[in-house]
């Protein structure tokens, strides 16, 4: 037993406490909302109102080389569907996806039909755009765009080169300070018309070359120069070889550069389309012109093609059995390193032309 007065004693020292403990307990909460209210928005909110407002722009620029990334992050099955690039990884099989395909309606192979089955309004929309000549340029993809003046080169007689550029705005870092000019034409057109102007100021080898822009928008990209293709297949049956150039990507400078007879000139790799994804028939017909042409380049100027490249894709290829896609250099090149590939290029080409003419005019003198 405790008197009472120890009683009141011990009562009173635990109340004490209690009252002092819900006090620093106030004290903390109005320092706290003190805090949150005037100093950590002055710290915490620029810095996360940075990140966000850095958001935007990292996605655009982790998707500015392939746009097709948003679409297959948001439906993967176009992972597997049939655009014209390549995809990262092996499409599944065919007849898996037309099985599949025909149970739900919707041909899983083709973009546009899964892009229908989600959006049906597309359905109804204008999917190819109009044709349109050579010499004229697709209009309203980019609103804010100027482009420079459309020239297309046509010689009269037999043209024997065709030449175009698949993805027009593609250039070269070394010279433009960034691999791609939006709406315009990058340094993949110089080096086209270098490689053309060598072809027909120096061997007299007549060319037909188109600069329109293909790549205002870039997913339509082979759907446009398809247009342009067709047109000078169809107006010059006599085409020996038709050319699409591009610019290649990834490579260090090292990778980039080969000395040929003393000048710094960028390595040229050949990319020919397959029937891996669609049907492609004489796809092999492209592939031995590219591996000849390869050949006779490093036999004339040592290390300066890498070889030829089998890829998934078509590249328009199937409408003309010399059609071959050329990158010529990388992004690391400069645009004079690209053209001077370019030149010397035309005279392993025209080379090439002249052994192919030499036993018809032969047999024809035989005939007389």
């Amino acid at each position: 037993m405790y008197c009472a007065t120890t009683c009141r004693s011990r009562r009173t020292f635990t109340a004490a406490i209690c009252r002092l403990l819900l006090a620093a307990l106030l004290f903390l909460t109005i320092a706290a909302l003190f805090l949150v209210r005037n100093v950590i928005p002055g710290v915490i909110y620029p810095k996360l109102q940075a990140t966000i407002e850095g958001i935007p722009r990292g996605m655009l620029a982790l998707y500015r080389e392939d746009p097709k990334k948003i679409l297959k992050s948001a439906i993967p099955l176009l992972e597997w569907s049939d655009f014209e690039e390549n995809t990262t990884s092996r499409p599944a099989p065919g007849f898996f996806w037309d099985s599949l395909g025909s149970m739900v309606g919707v041909q899983l192979q083709s973009p546009l039909e899964i892009l229908q089955s989600q959006i049906p309004h597309l359905i109804t929309a204008e999917t190819t755009g109009p044709d349109l000549p050579v010499d004229q340029p697709q209009k309203g993809f980019l609103p804010n765009a100027v482009p420079a003046p459309e020239t297309t080169t046509t010689l009269t007689g037999e043209c024997l080169v065709g030449i175009y550029n698949t993805h027009t705005g593609e250039t070269y870092n070394r010279t433009d300070g960034l691999d791609r000019l939006e709406g315009k034409r990058g340094g993949v057109v110089t080096v086209a018309e270098a490689l053309g102007g060598a072809l027909e100021e120096r061997y007299g080898i007549r060319v037909v070359r188109s600069d329109r822009i293909h790549d205002a928008n870039y997913n339509t990209s082979y759907l446009e120069s398809e247009k342009t293709l067709r047109e000078m297949v169809d107006g010059h049956p006599g085409l020996k070889a038709v050319l699409d150039i591009h610019r290649d990507s990834g490579k260090t400078r090292e990778q980039s550069l080969v000395l040929i007879d003393g000048q710094a000139a960028a390595p040229i790799l050949i990319i020919v389309g397959s029937d891996a994804r669609r049907p492609f028939l004489n796809w092999r017909q492209n592939y031995n012109f590219a591996v000849r042409l390869s050949d006779s380049i490093n036999e004339m100027y040592p290390g300066l093609s890498l070889g030829v490249r089998v890829k998934d894709g078509l590249y328009n290829q199937f409408l003309h059995p010399r059609a071959i896609l050329l990158e010529m250099g990388t992004t690391e090149n400069s645009t004079e390193e690209a053209a001077c590939s370019a030149r010397f290029l035309a005279d392993v080409l025209a080379e090439l032309l002249a052994g192919e003419a030499a036993p018809a005019e032969e047999s024809s003198d035989e005939a007389d």
